[in-house]
């Protein structure tokens, strides 16, 4: 049966209506407000949640009862966090996996199985709050990347702590790096969650000063680079990830010891006599500047060709090249100038 042309325009603009709703809706869900939930709301919603399950038994109806009748009452959004994970893992035989798992304190390099949290029909409650407690875990294992997936996908409305969802996921981006992103999460945590325990706050403006600081292809961020790097060599990781890092490294070193080069070169130019050409005056301190390259000197230039050559420099001059950059750069730089020599030999012996 054919729709009436008319009947079909008055669909169409229903549907454009239901567009225009959508995108209202996601305009103002940026702007929306989490409150951590309150315990009797939380301790109603998983008894209800456990009663609707299909196999549970009375013995797992009285374990779920006794979690909340032997803890104190308590409002603070982790600590319920916490005790729903107990509820799930009385009842779900996949929860109590995942919440033994994480609980665990052993050191591990494969993060605990969370597939069944993606399986269709699950319910939204469990999911949410028992995403939020796996992926706080993957965080504090700093399986960043893991974390990321994970708390990505939950929706802040349905956790108990939506505080806690924020700060993670915050802290997951900065160590992978992930400036933007960290940024807007942390301004989300700051601006659109009530009631945000101190320490989050605290930390995460702390956070929010120092990735606003951070400079593209400087010092500091090699430095974090290089620290992610031996995060994932740390985990077992040694794929295209990690080299993607490395890489990354050696590429943004040669910019900065090529900026180093430039000013140390081009500094003397004329031939005066004051040295007054060396430096400008006004000019920021940055990381990616070497910290007293005013004062005079004469520079060998042969051995500062933009070449990449560096990792060939005799024993004794790479030595003192070392030694004059870990002396004019701030010392927890030290690591990832000795990583970039070692680098730099590993790709020329490979080019032989």
């Amino acid at each position: 049966m054919r729709t009436p042309f008319k009947l079909r325009g008055i669909l169409s603009n229903l549907g454009a209506f239901a567009l225009s709703l959508s995108l209202i809706a996601s305009a103002w869900s940026a702007n929306d407000v989490y409150a951590p939930a309150k315990a009797d709301d939380v301790r109603s919603q998983v008894l209800t949640w456990a009663a609707s399950q299909p196999n549970v038994t009375d013995q797992q109806k009285q374990d779920l009862a006794a979690i909340w009748s032997a803890e104190p009452a308590t409002e603070e959004p982790d600590r319920l966090l916490d005790l729903l994970a107990r509820s799930f893992a009385a009842v779900d035989p996949d929860a109590a996996k995942l919440v033994s798992a994480c609980n665990g304190s052993a050191s591990v390099l494969v993060p605990p199985d969370g597939a069944f949290l993606k399986q269709p029909g699950r319910d939204a409650f469990l999911v949410a709050n028992l995403g939020l407690f796996y992926g706080r875990y993957l965080v504090e294992r700093r399986m960043f990347d893991e974390a990321i997936e994970q708390l990505s996908a939950i929706d802040p409305r349905r956790v108990v702590d939506p505080a806690s969802l924020f700060f993670f996921k915050a802290v997951a981006h900065q160590g992978l790096l992930e400036i933007k992103p960290a940024l807007t999460t942390v301004d989300q945590l700051l601006k659109n969650v009530e009631r945000v325990p101190v320490r989050y706050s605290a930390t995460a403006t702390l956070m929010q000063a120092d990735l606003q600081a951070l400079q593209e292809k400087s010092l500091g961020e090699v430095a974090r680079l290089m620290s992610d790097s031996e995060r994932r060599l740390d985990l077992g990781r040694a794929g295209e990830k990690v080299q993607g890092v490395q890489e990354r490294i050696i590429s943004e070193l040669d910019e900065i010891i090529k900026k180093i080069e430039q000013q140390q070169g081009g500094g003397g130019g004329g031939g005066g006599g004051d040295g007054s050409g060396q430096g400008q005056a006004g000019d920021p301190a940055n990381d990616s500047r070497v910290k007293g390259s005013e004062a005079p000197g004469d520079v060998d230039k042969k051995k500062f060709k933009n070449e990449g050559n560096w990792g060939n420099l005799p024993e004794k001059d790479q030595a003192k090249a070392k030694n004059d950059l870990n002396r004019n750069f701030p010392s927890h730089y030290n690591r990832a100038v000795n990583e970039y020599f070692r680098k730099q030999s590993e790709r020329v012996a490979k080019q032989k």
